[in-house]
């Protein structure tokens, strides 16, 4: 009631910029008028003589009446012009009463300094509301995630502290289990976090260009390196350098994500195979392994947080369910897209789309 009271208050007692440029166009029209008229009036009496009281009349006239004609001209000018100002404010109250709101600034056909400025406002606004929504969705799951392993970890405090100073058995068992959950805990916070930062990349402002080629054959090789108890392939497609506008921490956490799923998945067959090719357009990249593969329904939901296709398993092989959901805020986060075709008892295969960065010729750049 309070608020509607101050918005009332100020609506009744503020002196618009309407009324202030309308006021002072005209009043800048009468002085400038005024000082015509003296200076005619002048002229005439020193050329020929006194003026008639009439003609003294129409000019003061036609003072007062131009002078009300430049205060309507100009009010009803200046509040067309303003108009932009009016949605900025409604916007910026709305975003006021709720940090959410849909409300956004009309934008203007005009290209000048009001649409330059709405054009930043709702930007503004729909950023600050993916960073409120990241934080929401962090606390949410953290919240649900983590209410388990302290479970765990309080049961096992529990236990100690009525058994476990005198049987070295329980002790030493709590004390791996709460260790192991500790662990996980770590573990899942940083996957967490790295989510939510995938989904906060500005695109716009990233400068850094990634060799594409050279980096996907260090990751196939250090795979090689590390699983030697698996067979890698590689078809390299590419006949010349693919530049992509993706950090190379990011990429490279991308693809060790997608190779460390295909190994983590491969049972019988331990064979994992990766392919690079180019279009005029994009670069595309392949991940694919031989293993348990997934139902049509597990692979519509397999990019979401914490979807586990076997959540025991997935535990057990220290799966969170949030290492794809990262990899494709990543990929989407750069203009890219993440496919996924799988079949149960068939494998799967990824593939990543991401738009070729190519450098502008000097003509170009010219034009821009």
């Amino acid at each position: 009631m309070s608020k509607e009271t101050n918005k009332t208050k100020k609506t009744a007692h503020r002196f618009s910029l309407s009324w202030k440029l309308s006021l002072g166009m005209a009043s800048g029209f009468f002085v400038i008028f005024i000082i015509f008229e003296v200076i005619i009036s002048e002229l005439i009496k020193q050329y020929f003589g006194d003026i008639p009281d009439t003609l003294y009349q129409w000019l003061w006239l036609t003072v007062f009446l131009g002078g009300s004609a430049v205060f309507v001209f100009s009010f009803i000018l200046t509040r067309y012009i303003l108009r932009p100002v009016k949605s900025i404010e409604t916007t910026i109250e709305a975003l006021q009463d709720d940090p959410m709101t849909n409300v956004r600034a009309k934008k203007t056909h005009a290209n000048d300094e009001f649409s330059d400025l709405t054009t930043v406002l709702n930007r503004m606004i729909d950023r600050l509301q993916n960073l409120i929504g990241a934080q929401q969705q962090f606390v949410s799951d953290v919240s649900h995630e983590l209410r388990t392993p302290v479970t765990i970890v309080k049961g096992h405090m529990d236990l100690l502290n009525r058994w476990g100073k005198d049987e070295p058995e329980v002790l030493d068992d709590s004390i791996k289990s709460s260790l192991a959950e500790m662990q996980r805990m770590e573990t899942l916070i940083n996957e967490m976090l790295n989510l939510t930062r995938a989904e906060q990349i500005p695109i716009e402002n990233i400068q850094e260009v990634t060799e594409i080629g050279g980096l996907v054959h260090r990751v196939f090789d250090n795979f090689k390196l590390i699983h030697p108890d698996f067979i890698f392939t590689f078809d390299d497609d590419l006949s010349q350098s693919a530049n992509v506008k993706v950090r190379q921490d990011h990429m490279e956490q991308i693809l060790i994500i997608l190779a460390d799923n295909a190994v983590k998945y491969s049972l019988d067959r331990r064979e994992i195979h990766f392919a690079l090719s180019q279009t005029p357009n994009r670069v595309e990249i392949g991940v694919q392994d031989f293993g348990e593969g997934l139902s049509s329904e597990d692979a519509q939901r397999v990019f979401d947080r914490f979807y586990r296709v076997d959540k025991a398993r997935s535990r057990a092989k220290g799966g969170n369910g949030l290492g794809l959901s990262i990899a494709q805020r990543l990929v989407e986060a750069y203009g890219g897209e993440i496919t996924l075709e799988s079949a149960l008892g068939s494998g799967s295969a990824f593939t990543i789309r991401l738009p070729l960065y190519k450098e502008k010729t000097d003509e170009e750049k010219l034009s821009d």
